[in-house]
């Protein structure tokens, strides 16, 4: 028996595997090969990148620009000069504030806006090589790379806009108040107000501005502010005995010897009353509102006419104070306005004294620069308020009459001759002057240095000029102890005081008190 030979060059599967093999090993170098190639290509592309950014160590990369303009390949310094011209295209741009519909275009500069060039010029810098990839790179090498400025607000200039714009936005609470609708008080509840909180709106201000850019408008920011009052309910019972208070207001015109009178009730009181809190502030109060107080008073100050008026800082806190009282009378004072006078033909500055009542001393104050001893046919001259002679609401009922021609002083009370007696005036070369005047002030042995005499029983009447008053008095006393113009008393002996006998001034001193008209005619 034969046997066959066995081949030795395997199996078809066995080659078949074999061949599989040097297929997976020859696709494996491949994609090694490949890799290395890849590497090196990127590697060679690094380099070569590498050495294409060289030249801009410390430089900003080239085709970088900020608002159109190109800082590619500048310094720090060189691109922040740059920068100059950006900055200028903002020259007249305007910050807008809003509430709602309203709107508040303000100048950058005015807010304190300005192009913050130390922080763009660093964004340019940091533009491909802070957080960039190598396709932003090669996008700057090879394109246009726009960078967004950066800007800044000095808040401070931003705070003081604010300030000045708080008090046209902001809208103060109201208080409760009562209200008179056909005879009866209603009570209308408080509202809410605000105010614009400056902080707020500020930081939000500096916010947008550094992040999204002052072209974003900004919202202006509030806070509620509650009334002091929100409910005027717990006040009726005090609003209504208030209102059945009444008040009569008088008031007399020296110069044209009219009297005025008001009377004022539950309509006109019911205007002025408020709602406020307690001063402890655990309660509700009912009050009068000076400014509704002074509204009233100066409608009624319009229907005297002439420019006449009341002294409103004094009148209100009176009118007030009656009402708090229970009501009652009130005398006002009556102003003038000054008086502007034309120099006609032969005026002279005592003529023109004498035709309203008013000492040529005060006239020449009035009228500073002006030379009165060379007046002129239309000048015109400045007559001081009628209120510089009269500043003291008359004492009612009382009156001083001096007449210049008879040398006699009458006194009066309640329209009724009270006592008649002879004086003495001033001489022609120091006259008493005529017009309407008031005790002003009383001293009981007054000193005249100007002439080194004592004037016992001394009422002040009007002020010559300067700190020189005249006035009434008794006989005066010379320093060595002799006494004046005894004897001539019935005609003018005086420096332009009024003289009485000893008795008779005495007698006057006790009886008027300050404010008491003294008329000289």
């Amino acid at each position: 028996m034969r046997t066959r030979p066995v081949a030795h060059g395997g199996t078809p599967h066995t080659r078949q595997t074999l061949s599989r093999g040097c297929a997976g090993l020859s696709v494996g170098l491949i994609l090694a090969l490949l890799l290395i190639l890849g590497g090196v290509a990127v590697f060679a592309a690094w380099i070569l990148l590498d050495v294409a950014l060289q030249p801009y160590e410390g430089r900003i990369y080239p085709n970088v620009y900020v608002s159109g303009v190109d800082l590619g390949g500048l310094t720090a310094e060189e691109a922040a000069l740059r920068l100059a011209e950006v900055a200028a295209q903002y020259e007249g741009a305007e910050f807008v504030l809003r509430d709602g519909e309203r709107a508040w275009p303000v100048p950058w500069a005015e807010m304190g806006i300005s192009l913050d060039v130390e922080g763009t010029v660093q964004r340019a810098l940091d533009a491909g090589r802070t957080d960039s990839d190598w396709k932003t790179v090669l996008g700057i090498l090879f394109g246009r790379y726009e960078v967004a400025p950066l800007f800044k607000v000095d808040p401070e200039a931003a705070r003081a806009v604010l300030e000045r714009l708080s008090p046209e936005v902001s809208i103060p609470p109201i208080d409760a108040t009562l209200r008179l609708e056909e005879g009866r008080l209603i009570p209308v509840p408080g509202q809410r107000g605000r105010v614009l909180d400056v902080e707020a709106t500020l930081e939000t201000i500096v916010s947008t501005v550094a992040y999204l850019g002052p072209d974003n408008e900004v919202a202006l920011a509030f806070r509620s502010v509650p009334p002091r009052v929100a409910d005027a309910r717990p006040a009726l019972a005090e609003a209504e005995e208030m209102l059945g208070r009444s008040l009569a207001l008088s008031a007399y015109d020296v110069l044209t010897e009219e009297t005025f009178t008001w009377t004022l009730g539950r309509e006109e009181i019911a205007a002025w009353l408020r709602v406020g809190p307690t001063e402890d502030g655990g309660g509700i109060r009912v009050e009068a509102d000076p400014e509704a107080v002074r509204a009233t008073l100066t409608e009624l100050a319009a229907e005297m006419g002439e420019g006449r008026g009341f002294r409103l800082e004094e009148a209100v806190p009176s009118v007030i104070e009656a009402l708090e009282a229970g009501g009652g009378s009130v005398p006002l004072y009556v102003t003038h306005p000054a008086r502007t006078y034309t120099v006609q033909a032969g005026d002279r500055l005592t003529t023109i004294a004498a035709k309203f009542g008013m000492p040529p001393g005060l006239i020449a104050e009035a009228n500073p620069g002006v030379d009165l001893d060379w007046l002129w046919v239309g000048q015109q001259l400045t007559i001081p308020s009628q209120d510089i002679l009269t500043p003291y609401i008359p004492v009612p009922g009382k009156r001083i009459v001096i007449n210049l021609a008879e040398q006699r002083m009458r006194v009066y009370e309640n329209g009724q001759l009270l006592y008649e007696w002879p004086v003495s005036t001033g001489i022609p070369s120091s006259p008493t002057y005529r017009g309407i005047f008031q005790v002003l002030d009383k001293e009981e042995n007054a000193y005249a240095s100007q002439w080194d005499l004592w004037m016992p029983y001394f009422l002040a009447i009007y002020r010559v000029g300067g700190d020189v008053y005249n006035g009434i008095h008794a006989l005066p006393i010379l320093s060595n102890g002799q006494r004046l113009w005894e004897g001539l008393l019935g005609s003018p002996a005086s420096y332009g005081c009024i003289i009485l006998g000893v008795e008779e001034a005495e007698i006057l001193y006790s009886w008027a008190e300050v404010g008491v008209l003294v008329i000289i005619e």
